[in-house]
């Protein structure tokens, strides 16, 4: 894997330069809903959008050594959210890339990858999905990690991953050889080997660059394995994963009843209590969240894939009940309640999906 990180770690690494990082709120929030229009078209680049949060410092919000809670990183992906599920996605995608290089020594070729992470100049991709579903029991990991001189060549498909920008840096699990050892390492989507499928159309979230990749000898340097100990990295990785989703569940979900609110009147005031019921629900499951995000390390992990699926299931809910309410202006695919339609229906397919969230609900606990 090549380097090309030139940004260096200054003193409160991975923070906001001060308290007062919420200032830059309401700017980050008009310049998302100024592209969001054009990022559902597909005619925006995501790295445009990673660069203005790092300028601002909200990269790396509660990542720095010693934070225990992700209020404030959930607190801003849920503000994006509720302007474009598609930005909010993306960050959530470079945000884990930088949780998982938590521990990085400084001045370590990975320690300099999470600095520009931080930065917003360098882009990160989480290709993790395959981990996760070995945890819950569901598959094998796929990708093969041949030991090879002062590292591994990997081999196998990553069958879908985001943020798969030229140079961008990708977290995966790979099993070594037909043991039950594995490791965690990062490659880069130009690295020889590596082959990016080019993009399918997706519904509402084409500037994601989302696709699947192929590596085929790809070299992993012992400089660039985050862990050989996959278990007990899940176990920290993903509360905080299901936490970030929760919240751009929670952001577009609340727009979404915020706009169904505002058109029930007149004869549509029969849907009222429709909406007065799933924003009952809703101030529920973000209650639990912020408990949970102020130490993901401590929650029950059964909650909190509760939590991930509860909010899930209730934007789908209230982005159809917005567009119910609006009549046909859903059914315009340029208007912002269409979209939100479209990005909801996303949530079933992402990893973890709705099928392996409700498998993890339907085992018995422990």
């Amino acid at each position: 894997m090549s380097e090309n990180t030139t940004a260096s770690r200054t003193e409160g690494e991975g923070t906001a330069a001060s308290e007062d990082w919420r200032e830059h709120l309401p700017g980050l929030r008009e310049y998302v809903a100024g592209r969001a229009a054009a990022t559902d078209r597909g005619e925006t680049d995501l790295r445009d959008t990673l660069r203005h949060l790092g300028e601002r410092n909200l990269l790396g919000l509660d990542s720095a050594a010693g934070s225990t809670g992700v209020s404030d990183v959930a607190e801003v992906i849920e503000l994006i959210a509720t302007e474009c599920l598609s930005s909010a996605f993306s960050f959530w995608a470079h945000r884990m890339v930088i949780e998982y290089l938590r521990g990085a020594a400084r001045g370590s070729v990975l320690g300099r990858l999470r600095d520009g992470l931080v930065a917003g100049v360098e882009v990160g991709s989480t290709a993790m999905a395959a981990a996760l579903q070995e945890a819950a029991g569901m598959r094998t990991v796929p990708i093969v990690a041949t030991p090879t001189g002062n590292g591994f060549l990997l081999d196998g498909p990553i069958r879908w991953a985001s943020n798969l920008v030229p140079g961008a840096c990708v977290v995966l699990p790979a099993r070594i050889g037909d043991t039950e050892d594995r490791v965690v390492v990062v490659v880069r989507t130009d690295d020889p080997g590596v082959s990016v499928a080019p993009p399918q159309r997706l519904l509402a979230l084409d500037a994601t660059a989302s696709s699947s990749v192929a590596l085929s000898g790809v070299r992993a340097d012992a400089e660039h394995v985050v862990t050989d100990d996959l278990r007990a990295f899940v176990r920290r990785a993903r509360p905080v994963l299901l936490l970030l989703q929760t919240a751009f569940c929670v952001g577009l979900a609340s727009r979404a009843l915020d706009e169904a609110r505002s058109a029930v009147t007149g004869e549509g005031s029969v849907l009222a209590p429709d909406v007065e019921d799933l924003t009952a629900r809703l101030a529920d499951v973000g209650e639990r969240a912020r408990d949970a995000q102020r130490a993901p390390a401590l929650a029950d992990p059964r909650a909190v894939t509760r939590l991930r699926f509860d909010a899930a299931a209730l934007t789908l809910a209230a982005t159809r009940l917005e567009a119910t309410a609006r009549g046909g202006l859903g059914y315009v695919t340029s208007s912002p309640t269409n979209r939100r339609l479209r990005e909801a229906a996303f949530l079933p397919a992402q990893s973890p999906s709705e099928i392996q969230l409700r498998w993890e609900l339907s085992r018995p606990p422990g």
